[in-house]
């Protein structure tokens, strides 16, 4: 099950957003502001975070650029929902490195299209990953196996003609 990490400071979106993605099947953390979002992340270890980015303390941007230049935290896909609407702040968020953007109020539906799209992306990528490593652990293993071939035909091709020199 995918943890989703929810960061707003309205009690009632963070109410209506985690009945949403329970309901969802994902297992939900909170935060209440940017401010909280490291330590949260840490503790939670989400597979996504839904960030708002009019916060009191630390808003959403400052939130999504910390996370993304931490080697740590980059990777978390982190989809903005904001009231805002304004080009220049899709802008902003897509240059710090949010996945998506999610205007509120939202549409029927919508949030959990965009969660189960991220969600699939980010398996899609480990399983990616995944592969690769188990193909270059292979070619390693086939590598050091043809190895040994050579180095036991070396040495029986060896024997072999000691053998003939000595009789």
């Amino acid at each position: 099950m995918a943890k989703i990490l929810i960061v707003d400071d309205s009690a009632d979106i963070r109410l209506l957003l985690s009945r949403t993605m329970k309901n969802a099947g994902y297992e939900v953390f909170q935060a209440t502001d940017g401010s909280e979002v490291m330590p949260a992340v840490h503790s939670y270890q989400p597979d996504l975070i839904l960030l708002d980015v009019s916060m009191p303390k630390v808003d959403g941007f400052t939130a999504l650029g910390a996370l993304k230049n931490d080697p740590r935290t980059k990777t978390i896909p982190v989809i903005m929902i904001t009231a805002k609407g304004h080009p220049d702040d899709l802008d902003t968020a897509r240059n710090l490195g949010a996945l998506d953007y999610i205007n509120k109020p939202w549409s029927n539906g919508e949030v959990e299209l965009r969660v189960q799209w991220a969600i699939t992306a980010l398996e899609q990528q480990r399983s990616a990953r995944q592969r690769r490593k188990v193909e270059h652990d292979q070619s390693k293993e086939d590598a050091k196996l043809a190895e040994l071939e050579r180095l036991s035909a070396e040495e029986e091709h060896g024997a072999g003609g000691r053998n003939t020199l000595a009789s």
